[in-house]
């Protein structure tokens, strides 16, 4: 894969975005895929809808949670109650789940998965903003 650097760690905060969370692991070569081939691609081509996040879970390094508190990026995977790399969460910005999750990497239908889960998203959260 050509380039490791990860996504940015900071949730998105504009109640009109939907927040995609790649939860990875370090030497995980399935997250590399999802990363490379999936979720930076999304964030290049749909930036006003969607915050493409990555978080480890096994990293100490400090991001800031749903709150604005300050926690390790395995504190946070734990309590978004995710065990295993590459998982892919959609959240608003409040933290709540708006998808079923995405727990692995199947090459053959990993995209049409990401965009019914974006799709569904989008909806859940339009439905919380109509009274």
């Amino acid at each position: 894969m050509s380039n490791p650097q990860p996504l940015t760690d900071v949730l998105g905060t504009d109640r009109r975005r939907i927040n995609v969370v790649l939860f990875s692991q370090a030497g995980c070569e399935f997250c590399e895929e999802e990363r490379e081939h999936y979720l930076k691609p999304l964030a290049a081509e749909r930036p006003k809808e969607l915050s493409v996040v990555e978080v480890g879970i096994d990293a100490s390094r400090r991001m800031r949670d749903w709150r604005g508190r300050s926690v390790e990026q395995s504190e946070f995977a734990a309590a978004s109650g995710v065990r295993f790399a590459p998982t892919v969460m959609f959240f608003d910005v409040a933290g709540k789940s708006l998808a079923e999750p995405i727990v692995g990497l199947s090459r053959d239908f990993f995209g049409v998965y990401l965009d019914q889960r974006i799709a569904t998203a989008i909806r859940a959260a339009t439905r919380q903003e109509t009274p």
